[in-house]
């Protein structure tokens, strides 16, 4: 007779393979964790999905991906204004609809920022440190014309923004429920505004 896969099955399964990966990374990930995940034994789970590749493309899709960089990309402009303005604001300046997606695929962008090494994924926090980065800059010589930036000074910024990068991976992964994590998102925002800000006013200052 032909097997009959179940839903509820491969749901479970989904969902124990979304939080392997999240935990370990694509690469550190295995089939058999993700069946113990599940409450199932490996050769069943091998029955739903031929491996992990298969896994992951089903819980990591490009839509999601290409969802998450185009939400980013809007909101990189109103994040640069956040950090170069008199008085820095808050969290609200990364956009409601952005915050909602991060908290609807929270693990999912745990694996995007941090954990897609091996993958078709594995630039994507790369990616979003460059679009940081980029904006910033663009923002700071529209409000300084001329400004040059040297090299030292598009390093320090580069490495603020991949903190930025870890931190919300390590943010998303540890607060389940949604007040938390934008709580801790919040807190984070407070403290990492106002730094940018100085850096921006410092790199103002600075000759190239």
């Amino acid at each position: 007779m032909p097997q009959v896969l179940k839903d509820e099955v491969r749901e479970r399964i989904l969902a124990a393979a979304l939080q392997e990966f999240a935990a370990h990374g694509f690469a550190g990930a295995t089939m058999t964790a993700i069946a113990g995940r599940a409450g199932l034994g490996t050769a069943s789970t091998y029955r739903y999905y031929a491996g992990k590749g298969e896994l992951f493309d089903a819980v990591v899709t490009p839509e999601l991906a290409q969802r998450f960089e185009s939400l980013l990309e809007r909101r990189v402009r109103a994040l640069a204004r956040a950090t170069l303005d008199e008085a820095p604001r808050s969290t609200g300046d990364l956009g409601d609809e952005l915050l909602r997606f991060w908290v609807q695929n929270r693990l999912a962008v745990v694996i995007l920022l941090d954990r897609a090494e091996g993958t078709a994924y594995a630039r994507f926090g790369e990616r979003f440190v460059e679009l940081l980065v980029a904006g910033t800059l663009a923002q700071l010589r529209e409000q300084s014309p001329g400004l040059r930036v040297s090299a030292a000074a598009r390093f320090v910024l580069t490495r603020i923004f991949e903190n930025t990068r870890r931190t919300l991976a390590a943010i998303l992964e540890a607060h389940e429920k949604e007040e938390a994590l934008r709580e801790a998102i919040e807190a984070f925002w407070s403290y990492q505004l106002p730094g940018l800000h100085g850096f921006a006013a410092w790199l103002r200052r600075e000759p190239a």
